[in-house]
This record gives structure tokens, sequence and C-alpha cells, in this order.
């Protein structure tokens, strides 16, 4: 798996960078002077009654780490393995952790932090400088006898993941012949979510496919509680996954339209190996194209 990464590192990194680039490790608040990511991600804590003493560490070791970033006189050699072990758990939590909530902090953590620590040459020297990129667009796996889960989260930019976020689900239960392929689309914010697009793209940033709401089944029974489900084809999801490496979610609010862009596709086809009914039914879509 780390072969595949490193060689798409310089790839996601100058695209992630780009579509971080309003992404900032303070947030201004409301007459109260800047906030740090930290402090955030403990008020998001808060919010969620996540307070478990593992999951409340590692919000602390985030928060010691961004101390030697703010630092700059700190060196490297100091705090390097402090670092790399912050990239180790989060990156554990964004592909293990039972607690979604808590694996969408984590995801906006890793966001915040690889745009801060990127502008910062002792990331660099970090021995996991080269692959926390890489880390951060790995989908979740569930894989037992019973069920197949995989799920990737797509969110806008790390301050606004609590209210705004996307979740590509495939299910497979044992008995099933070809899975269930949806977004979970979320807008805490305002509730709005009209006229639904998914649109993919390759490495280049040229847009491959653009799925309008109305070409496929919507689920808008909790709309009003700012949650859609768009149910995609599946067959035809595993192929645009496979062969994209974005997907962007957008869609109109009342303040305009609102879009957010992840990186499924990096990992898409390597990870499913973890998933052999999923990856079954992937095989067949692809022998099925060659022939």
């Amino acid at each position: 798996m780390k072969h595949l990464k490193y060689i798409q590192f310089a790839i996601l990194a100058l695209c992630l960078f780009a579509l971080s680039s309003c992404t900032t490790p303070k947030k201004i608040s409301d007459g109260t002077g800047e906030t740090r990511w930290p402090d955030f991600l403990r008020e998001w804590a808060v919010d969620y009654e996540i307070n478990d003493s593992q999951r409340v560490s590692l919000i602390s070791l985030i928060d010691s780490v961004y101390y030697f970033f703010e630092d700059s006189t700190q060196p490297v050699e100091a705090h390097s393995g402090q670092v790399c072990r912050m990239v180790d758990r989060v990156a554990d939590v964004i592909a293990n952790d039972s607690v979604f909530e808590f694996t969408l902090m984590m995801r906006a953590a890793m966001s915040n932090f690889l745009w801060y620590a990127s502008h910062d040459d002792r990331f660099y020297q970090c021995d996991c400088s080269g692959e926390s990129l890489s880390r951060f667009v790995e989908w979740q796996i569930v894989s037992s006898t019973d069920v197949e889960l995989m799920c990737y989260t797509i969110i806008p930019t790390s301050w606004q993941a609590p209210w705004h976020f996307a979740n590509i689900i495939f299910t497979m239960a044992k008995d099933d012949e070809v899975p269930l392929a949806t977004f979970v689309i979320t807008n805490y914010e305002n509730f709005q979510m009209d006229s639904v697009q998914i649109t993919f793209y390759d490495s280049l940033d040229n847009v491959l496919d653009v799925v309008p709401e109305n070409d496929v089944y919507v689920d808008s029974s909790n709309v009003s509680n700012g949650v859609k489900t768009v149910v995609m084809p599946p067959k035809y999801m595993m192929l645009a996954l496979s062969q994209s490496l974005f997907v962007e979610v957008s869609y109109k609010t009342t303040e305009g339209w609102y879009y957010m862009k992840g990186s499924p596709g990096a990992t898409f086809v390597e990870q499913i190996n973890d998933c052999p009914r999923l990856k079954n039914v992937l095989d067949q879509i692809t022998l099925s194209r060659e022939r």
C-alpha cells in the first residue's frame, strides 16, 4: 500500500494544497480575536460529547504539535517523533474508528494540519511527511462474513466540516449481488440543498462526468434536518471512482452554490482489495468493459 501512496504523493500534494488554499490555521471569531485550530477542535468535541480519555488525549497531542509549529525556534529533531505519532493516530482514526463524529473531526484535523505544516520547512524533515497526505485520503473499511462497507468522507475546508460534509458509502451483505452505493450529503448550516450535482475529475482536474440529482434516485425525507441521500447506480459508481481522482459535491443553498471536493479515487482501487465481495463486483465490471 505504501508504495502506491508515495507514487501518488506529488500529484495529490499539489492538488490538495490548491483545493485547501482558503484553509488557515486560525479562524477569526466574532469580536473575540483568533481561535487556534486545537481549541476549535476541543469545542467541537464538547458539542459531540466526545470525552473519553483516548480520544481526548489525541486532541491534546494535536495541540502539542501545533505549539511546536507555532514556535519557529523549536528544532525539528526534538519533535519529529511527536509529529509522526500524531499523524499515525489521526490516520488510524480515519480508517478504523467506530465513532463517525470523531472520524469526521480527525479528517478535518488532518486537512488543517497538512495545510498549516506545509508552509513550514521543518515538516518536510519529519519521517512521516511523505506519507501523511496519502493517509488523509484513505477509506474506512469494514469487512466481515456478513457485510462489507467502504466509506469516504468529503469535507470542504476544515473549519466548515462540522456543518458541511458528504459520505460516499458502499455496503454489500453476503447475499447481495451488487452493493448499495450512496452519497449522504449534510448541510447543518442552513439545511438547504437544491440541485445537487456530483462531478468526477481526473488527476489533471478535467471533468470526466457530471451526475445531476434529477438523473438518480434522491431521498429527501430528512432534508429538513440537513441530510439528503443520493442513491447511485453501484456499477457506474465503482467504475467512476476507479477512473477518477477527485469527486466534487455541489448544491444550491440560500447563499448560492456550495462546493466541496475530495480525493476518494486516490486509494479506491487499492483499498477495495480488503473487501472481497466488492472487489469481485469491480472485477466483473472491468472484464465486461474489456470484452
